[in-house]
């Protein structure tokens, strides 16, 4: 299953390649499904912040793994396991890459590809599909939001003050 999404945002590529790349341990800064994000391990791929991030979430948390990381294309690709993931979900990566186009314009696209295994795509598929679809224009959205405002939208500040939030964030802590 695949899900991509791109949008138009009004900012330049290099303040996206900021929040997405630089700055890729802290999605939780910006991104209301995540309530804390921090690294893990050093970096395998040169140029990339640390092996990946732990991020927690409403579903508990997920770790990433940093796959693809290239500034000059700005591109970074990674894959994704959690402990509540169910186990018919065999492989969830997802990418990011960034356009220029013009000063204070740009390009974002986001894919989402989750491997799943049979008979579950066929019975589960569907619903899956427009889960992860929502999550996807959710993401984007934030994404846009900050980018453009400098500010978490009105989805993360909410997410941010719920007892989940705060329960995540004091076990990191």
């Amino acid at each position: 299953m695949k899900i991509a999404k791109t949008v138009t945002v009004n900012a330049s590529a290099d303040r996206l390649w900021e929040i997405l790349g630089t700055e890729y341990l802290h999605a939780g800064r910006w991104a209301s499904a995540v309530y804390h994000s921090s690294g893990k391990g050093d970096a395998r791929i040169e140029g990339a912040p640390a092996e990946g991030r732990v991020c927690q979430t409403s579903l508990g948390p997920f770790t990433e793994t940093i796959e693809e990381f290239d500034p000059e294309q700005r591109f970074v690709a990674y894959s994704a396991t959690g402990d509540k993931m169910p186990g018919f979900v065999k492989n969830l990566t997802n990418y990011w890459r960034v356009n220029p186009l013009g000063p204070n314009k740009s390009s974002v696209q986001m894919e989402l590809t989750a491997d799943i295994a049979f008979p579950f795509n066929i019975l589960m598929g569907p619903m899956m599909k427009m889960q992860f679809g929502s999550v996807v224009k959710h993401i984007i959205s934030e994404l846009k939001h900050y980018a453009e405002t400098g500010k978490p939208h009105a989805r993360k500040v909410k997410a941010d003050g719920s007892k989940k939030a705060r329960q995540a964030r004091a076990a990191m802590a």
